[in-house]
């Protein structure tokens, strides 16, 4: 299971063993020191695209910060009856990891549930992003525009730019492909 703690002396600990000072990381990731401070000591929850940025300028797979081990398939890696890797991010928001145990993978698909009056921060990071809504309805906030799907739905977007998404009148279920 996820545990911000955890993670936070991971990366800490990687982060000090690469001989990076705080500053020189946080410019690297595109961070104030402060900011990156505070998700370095577990103060603040680290958003899912910064774990994975993190994890690229550690030349690490992301699995050793989430999980504290490296994946381990390099053929394939099978999830039954929706049963991948659960991690609550916070209070409202928690995805299962559909390919965590995949060598050197360049997509993340994961299923998200969020629920109804949960605000995520708007949060960037490289690649490009697909969602398909499962069930429920989603308020998509892409740059400065904003979207609204159903059950069925989908959109594919920049993830360079700022985005979040928010569940509407009810929980909301959804497929997140991210590009690593």
């Amino acid at each position: 299971m996820f545990n911000i703690k955890e993670v936070s002396s991971r990366i800490k600990d990687l982060r000090e063993f690469s001989d990076y000072s705080i500053e020189e990381f946080a410019e690297k990731l595109g961070i104030t020191a402060g900011e990156y401070e505070e998700y370095e000591n577990g103060e603040k929850d680290i958003p899912i695209g910064l774990l994975y940025n993190i994890a690229t300028e550690l030349q690490i797979d992301a699995s050793v910060l989430l999980f504290g081990k490296n994946s381990t398939r390099r053929d394939a890696t099978v999830v039954y009856n929706g049963n991948g890797i659960a991690i609550n991010r916070y209070e409202g928001y928690s995805f299962i990891s559909l390919n965590a145990d995949f060598v050197d993978r360049k997509l993340e698909p994961m299923i998200v549930t969020l629920e109804e009056g949960v605000k995520p921060e708007l949060v960037q990071h490289t690649g490009q992003e697909f969602n398909y809504v499962l069930s429920g309805s989603l308020r998509v906030i892409v740059g400065e525009k904003e979207y609204y799907l159903r059950a069925g739905d989908s959109i594919y977007f920049d993830a360079t730019l700022p985005h979040a998404q928010i569940a509407m009148k009810e929980e909301a279920k959804f497929l997140t492909v991210i590009e690593k």
